[in-house]
């Protein structure tokens, strides 16, 4: 027997009413899901900037920093709690929604949700900031004088769905700069963000009034353009072309933040590969490749193995298809669509064909779906993948010097994992981000950005701010206006 269950995908303030609904239907194993989000006009959405800002105004803008991160520290203790109600909700329909193994997101979730901890947020606060009681009053500055930084007054964000829980960090971007938000869902994945504001609301209801979350059809200009009229500063992640089809529509004046299509690579040295620790260093690869399907721009997609350690690099490559083989069996990849299966057998094709006419290329992969594919290059190169589990690895004689073919892609590079001896690693390091790479991290370690870590060589809330300056001599001769000076 199926059970139809209705879930609201949304949180708006409670002033905001609507008459006409939409939903998406997500079949389940025994429930079939109505995810139920208003119907929006962009008067709709004007009204709902409006009050989330005068509820800004009225109460969120009235907070210190430190009372806002005791306030998200409280909402993120509950979900730390594995009998959360939230919580368990999250766990029972995020894979559901997203098609990802339940097991990988009730770790995922539980270990993410821990990086917006109380001193995780003070230490990104202080990453940022010398004085970050500088975003409440003006702060004595070493040079002299005082400063101020004042966060934007409402901010649009536009999510992507691809990784779960990407949402929530932007939201706390916005909390901690003192702004009110509305926040454009995708359909992938509308839940996690929606829970997160319910868990604020238990903790503070003024706080989640500051709030509005829902999706819309992503490139509906009319929403979109009354939204980014009405907000102060706009963040967009998601491919290229939906970042640079918004860039188009917001002025040259508006603070315009993007977090676009990226790729990440790892670089083993042949000491990560000695007969003690190359299956250590296999294994932990392996999860930075499966962890939510490479669908994050942290996960790698090709991948340097250096010659000369206990294994070649054609071993290398040959173990960690096995490897990925067996993750799989414990957490199976998502259902893909036709597109992104094509992809992959478009991938596996090229390279089955290009090793059949000697071109030093070998192709290992699951046998009966495309489930996990490795592509072995006996060469040194660099190149993305249709991502779902499918990774490059390419032979090196010398990392040092072929790291320089990530040259051509600087404009596309995020992450980098690396396991190497410890004399090699600033030499490396220095080259890589010369060529465009802006984090590097350890193998096992791709898919876990750290709190205070610059997203795409960037700041996250300096990028948003506002400074304002009072110089060292405004107080002095300020002085010669107080009627009891003498």
């Amino acid at each position: 027997m199926t059970i139809a269950e209705e879930i609201s995908i949304y949180k708006v303030p409670k002033t905001m009413a609507f008459t006409q609904f939409s939903e998406a239907i997500i079949e389940g194993e025994r429930t079939v899901y109505h995810l139920k989000y208003p119907s929006l006009t962009s008067d709709d959405i004007q009204q709902m900037m409006n009050v989330v800002e005068a509820n800004r105004e009225s109460y969120l803008a009235s907070l210190t920093t430190q009372e806002i991160v005791e306030k998200i520290d409280q909402a993120i203790q509950k979900w730390l709690d594995p009998d959360y109600p939230l919580r368990r909700r999250a766990e029972q329909l995020l894979p559901v929604i997203t098609g990802y193994d339940k097991d990988m997101v009730r770790l995922e979730l539980k270990k993410y949700m821990r990086t917006f901890r109380k001193k995780e947020l003070l230490r990104f606060l202080d990453e940022e900031f010398d004085q970050p009681a500088m975003l409440d009053e003006f702060r004595p500055r070493k040079s002299g004088g005082m400063s101020r930084a004042f966060g934007p007054n409402t901010l649009f964000h536009v999510f992507s769905g691809n990784v779960p829980g990407v949402q929530i960090w932007s939201l706390i971007m916005g909390l901690l700069l003192k702004s009110a938000t509305l926040g454009k869902t995708s359909l992938s994945e509308p839940l996690l963000p929606v829970l997160f504001a319910q868990s604020l609301e238990e903790v503070d209801e003024k706080l989640a009034e500051t709030l509005a979350i829902l999706p819309w059809k992503g490139g509906t200009a009319e929403l979109e353009n009354a939204a980014i009229a009405n907000a102060d500063a706009v963040i967009v992640y998601g491919s290229n072309k939906t970042v640079e089809t918004m860039r188009q529509r917001v002025p040259l004046d508006k603070p315009f933040l993007t977090y676009g299509h990226k790729i990440s690579f790892a670089v083993i040295g042949k000491e990560a590969l000695t007969p003690d620790l190359y299956y250590e260093t296999i294994y932990k690869l392996a999860e930075d490749i499966s962890i939510y399907d490479q669908q994050s721009c942290l996960a790698p997609q090709s991948v340097f193995v250096e010659q000369g350690g206990a294994i070649s690099p054609k071993q290398f490559a040959q173990i960690l298809a096995s490897e990925l083989g067996r993750y799989h069996k414990k957490r199976p990849r998502a259902r893909l669509t036709d597109e992104e299966a094509m992809a992959i057998q478009k991938l596996r094709d090229r390279y089955q064909f290009e090793a059949l006419q000697g071109d030093q290329v070998e192709v290992y992969a699951s046998q009966t779906n495309t489930a996990w594919t490795v592509v072995y290059h006996e060469e040194a190169g660099f190149e993305g993948s249709p991502l779902n589990r499918s990774i490059h690895i390419f032979s090196s004689e010398n990392l040092e010097r072929d790291v320089l073919s990530i040259k051509p892609y600087q404009s596309l590079l995020q992450s980098c994992g690396l396991a190497v001896a410890p004399d090699r690693l600033f030499t490396l390091a220095d080259r890589l981000g010369h060529y465009g790479v802006n984090r590097i991290c350890s193998v096992g370690e791709m898919n876990s950005a750290k709190p205070g870590w610059h997203h795409d060589g960037g700041f996250n809330l300096l990028d948003l701010v506002r400074i304002v300056d009072i110089e060292r001599d405004v107080e002095q001769k300020m002085e010669a206006f107080d009627p009891d000076v003498e």
